[in-house]
């Protein structure tokens, strides 16, 4: 039963319920356009409190007079617009009335509160999003190719050598002019793709730990390069990502049970589409062929 009653589905059926109930508590199931306008208490003290916000105090009896004149104007005009059709083919007041809908049923669905087991089983069914980059440490020198590929990759065996008989060479001391250091600590995976590329990223974690080693090749040019550390990426443990974890699987929850309630609502519908000549139909759901 718990259970049952942590369903998203379950608290739409249960907010349908309620704008139905309301509906018919304040007349609306008569219709906008009724010749009966009932003014209830909970109208008038919405009125009020509405003043009181914005003015910090109650209204005169004259402003109360204004408010209920106002509300009066408003629902008459409000219901001969409705009658005269002026909300139809309207795309700001179909947005709008979108967005209140969608607003309420928010609302129920951010009741969701799942449990440590439902954050566990969405981490094990998605492991891979949330793991635990690499983290790099390695040395590069750049040589430039500009127009002279052969050139540049025989100065860049060249050093490799070099490095090899000194390998405490400063990196930073030789090679060609480059925009990043040398010398990169803890660069997480993402960051190594971000700057250099997937190309040079591959190639660098294939590499023996300790060695000078090359041409690499990277977007930018030729790089001899050392991994000096390296930290596998692995899975994550809940309490490592748990807040990201809560966080998607909400979202998640949320879009399912907004499709289920939007589904349920079409079912009530008999949606035909009139292709334009040539086009060709696309399947869309709820659509009679």
């Amino acid at each position: 039963m718990r259970k049952l009653l942590r369903e998203p589905l379950v608290h739409f059926l249960a907010l349908g319920a309620v704008l139905f109930g309301i509906g018919i508590l304040r007349g609306d199931a008569a219709g906008p356009t009724s010749d009966r306008i009932d003014i209830t208490p909970g109208v008038t003290e919405r009125l009020l409190e509405g003043f009181r916000r914005t003015w910090q105090r109650p209204p005169t009896e004259d402003e109360f007079r204004g408010l209920m004149e106002d509300y009066l104007k408003e629902e008459v005009l409000y219901r001969e617009a409705l009658a005269m059709g002026l909300d139809r083919n309207d795309q700001i007041i179909r947005r709008r009335m979108r967005q209140k809908l969608e607003f309420l049923t928010a609302d129920v669905v951010e009741s969701f509160e799942p449990t440590e087991e439902d954050l566990q089983a969405h981490l094990d069914t998605n492991a891979d999003l949330y793991r635990q980059e690499a983290v790099i440490s390695f040395s590069q020198v750049y040589f430039q190719e500009r127009s002279d590929v052969a050139n540049a990759r025989a100065r860049a065996l060249s050093m490799l050598q070099d490095l090899k008989r000194n390998p405490h060479t400063d990196p930073e001391t030789i090679g060609d002019p480059f925009m990043f250091p040398a010398v990169h600590r803890d660069m997480r995976e993402r960051d190594l793709l971000g700057v250099f590329g997937e190309e040079f990223a591959s190639q660098l974690l294939e590499l023996p730990v300790g060695e000078w080693s090359g041409p690499v090749t990277s977007a930018f040019g030729l790089h001899v390069a050392r991994l000096d550390a390296l930290e596998s990426g692995r899975p994550s443990e809940l309490a490592e990502v748990h807040d990201a974890v809560y966080r998607d699987l909400v979202s998640k929850r949320t879009r399912e049970a907004d499709q289920r309630y939007f589904e349920g609502l079409l079912s009530q519908y008999t949606v035909t589409i009139e292709w334009p000549e040539g086009m060709e139909p696309v399947s869309l759901p709820g659509v009679v062929p």
